[in-house]
C-alpha cells in the first residue's frame, strides 16, 4: 500500500493532517471555555512537538516504531489538552478524546487503503485525506453537537466506566495496525481492523441510544416532579380557597350578630370596647383573604406554592407579578417553565449561609412582555457557548433545557446575567400579548 514513509516531509504533513482532523472531530462536539485565541496557542504549540516528533522518530525509528510510539507522544497530549480546553469532567474528556480518536484511526486507515486501490500520489492523498476529514467535522458538529451536549448530565464517575469501550477500541486498532508489522502488509490485519470496525460502530450506536433514552427518562420524572409540584400547589390553593370561602359564610352568617353588638356597645357608651371588637373583626377579615399575586389562578397556585417555600427557608421574597390579558400560550407550558425557573432560583438561595437567601420576582408590561426571576447565590456560574448556564451535579441541568425549550417553542428570548453575586434570568416575550 501507499503509505509514503520514504518521504519524511509528507509524511509529516500527512500526520498532521491526521493530527488536526482528529483534534476538529473532538472540538466538533465538546464545549470549550478558553478564547479562540488561547486556544489556537495551546494547539499551535502541541502540533510544533508531533511536527518535530513525527520527522524525528520516522527517520530514526520507522514507519511501525513511529505509529507504536503515538499512543504516548501523540494521543495522550492530546487528551490532556482537549480535557484542559472543554467544559468536561476529566473521564468525560477521555472517552470524548478516545472514541474521536478510535473513528479517526480507521477513517486514516481508508483513507491510505482508497489511494492505494487508485494508485495516487501525493496530490491524490492530500486531497482525499482533508476532504474526509473535513466532512466527518461537518456531519459531527452538524448531527452530533447537540446531542453530544444532552449527555453533560451524567456523573464523571458514569464517564469512568464507559470510557474503558473506546480505549478498548483503539488499542486493538494500534495492536492489529502494527503488530507484527504495518497493516498493509497483511490482508488479514486489514479484514480484522474492518470486523472490529464494526463492532465498534454497533457498540457506539448502542452506548449513544442508551444515554440519550436515560437522558429522556430523567426529563420525563423532573417533568413528573413539576407536575407534582403543580398539583400539590393547586391542591393547596384550593384547600385555602375553601377554608376562605367557609370563614366569609360564617362571618356572614354571624354579622347580624355583631351589629347588634356593636349597636349595644355604642348605646351603653362603651366606645373603646365598640373600636376593639371593629379591630378584630378586621383582623379576622386580613385572615380571610387568600394570598393573590396574580389574576391568572393556575400561575398564581405556583407563585404562592414556591414563595411559601422559599420563605420556610428562611429566603427574603418580592414579587411583583402580572400577566397579560391576551394569552395565547399554553398555560400550563407557561407555569411549567415558571416552576422549573422557580425551582432552580430557590434551591440556589437555600444555599446562601445565615439564612441571606433573596428571591425577587417581577414582570414589565411596555412594549414587551417580561418575566424576571433574580436571587442571590454562592459559588460561581459557568455558561455553555449556547448562553445556558450550565451545572456538573447528577441529575441538574435538565430545568434549564425545558425554560430553553419552551422560550424556543414561543419566540420568546432568554437573557441570564450574572452581576454582584445576582443571578437573574429574564424571559421576553415577542410582544405585549406572549
Amino acid at each position: 500500500m501507499t503509505t509514503f514513509e520514504n518521504d519524511l516531509a509528507y509524511y509529516t504533513v500527512k500526520a498532521l493532517i491526521t493530527v488536526v482532523g482528529t483534534l476538529g472531530m473532538a472540538l466538533s462536539c465538546i464545549k470549550v471555555k478558553y478564547p479562540l485565541k488561547k486556544i489556537l496557542a495551546v494547539h499551535s504549540v502541541y502540533l510544533l512537538w508531533v511536527s518535530v516528533f513525527i520527522f524525528a522518530s520516522m527517520k530514526f525509528f520507522g514507519l511501525v516504531i513511529t505509529l507504536r510510539l503515538c499512543v504516548l507522544t501523540v494521543s495522550v497530549p492530546a487528551i490532556l489538552i482537549l480535557y484542559f480546553i472543554s467544559t468536561c469532567s476529566p473521564w468525560q474528556a477521555v472517552f470524548n478524546s478516545t472514541m474521536q480518536l478510535s473513528v479517526s484511526l480507521i477513517l486514516a486507515i481508508s483513507q491510505t487503503i482508497i489511494v492505494s486501490v487508485l494508485d495516487g500520489g501525493k496530490v491524490m492523498d492530500l486531497f482525499i485525506r482533508v476532504l474526509g476529514y473535513a466532512l466527518c467535522i461537518f456531519a459531527e458538529y452538524k448531527f452530533l453537537r447537540k446531542k453530544f451536549a444532552l449527555l453533560d448530565y451524567l456523573p464523571d464517575k458514569s464517564w469512568r466506566t464507559l470510557t474503558f469501550v473506546p480505549i478498548g477500541f483503539t488499542a486493538l486498532f494500534f495492536l492489529i495496525g502494527t503488530y507484527p508489522g504495518h497493516f498493509s502488509e497483511s490482508i488479514a490485519n486489514t479484514i480484522y481492523l474492518y470486523a472490529v470496525t464494526a463492532v465498534m460502530l454497533l457498540i457506539y450506536v448502542i452506548i449513544f441510544h442508551s444515554l440519550v433514552s436515560q437522558y429522556n427518562l430523567q426529563l420525563s420524572e423532573y417533568t413528573n416532579s413539576i407536575l407534582a409540584s403543580q398539583s400539590e400547589s393547586f391542591q393547596k390553593q384550593l384547600e385555602a380557597i375553601n377554608s376562605t370561602e367557609e370563614q366569609i359564610k360564617i362571618m356572614r352568617h354571624n354579622i347580624r350578630y355583631n351589629i347588634i353588638v356593636l349597636s349595644d356597645m355604642l348605646a351603653a357608651g362603651d366606645h373603646s370596647g365598640a373600636l376593639k371588637y371593629l379591630g378584630d373583626f378586621e383582623k379576622r377579615l386580613d385572615d380571610a383573604k387568600k394570598t393573590v399575586y396574580c389574576s391568572n389562578s393556575t400561575a398564581n397556585a405556583i407563585l404562592v406554592y414556591y414563595i411559601e417555600r422559599a420563605e420556610s427557608k428562611g429566603i427574603c421574597t418580592k414579587v411583583r407579578f402580572a400577566m397579560p390579558e391576551n394569552i395565547d400560550i399554553d398555560i400550563m407550558d407557561f407555569t411549567a417553565a415558571l416552576a422549573n425557573a422557580l425551582e432552580n432560583a430557590v434551591n440556589a438561595c437555600a444555599k446562601v449561609p445565615d439564612n441571606q437567601g433573596r428571591l425577587c420576582i417581577k414582570t414589565t408590561e411596555a412594549k414587551q412582555y417580561i418575566v424576571e426571576i433574580a436571587n442571590n447565590y454562592t459559588g460561581t456560574v459557568s455558561f455553555d457557548e449556547t448562553g445556558l448556564p450550565t451545572s456538573k451535579e447528577c441529575g441538574h441541568g435538565i430545568g434549564t433545557r425545558s425554560i430553553s425549550a419552551f422560550a424556543e417553542k414561543n419566540n420568546a428570548f432568554l437573557d441570564y446575567d450574572v452581576t454582584d453575586e445576582w443571578f437573574k434570568l429574564r424571559i421576553v416575550f415577542p410582544n405585549s400579548e406572549i
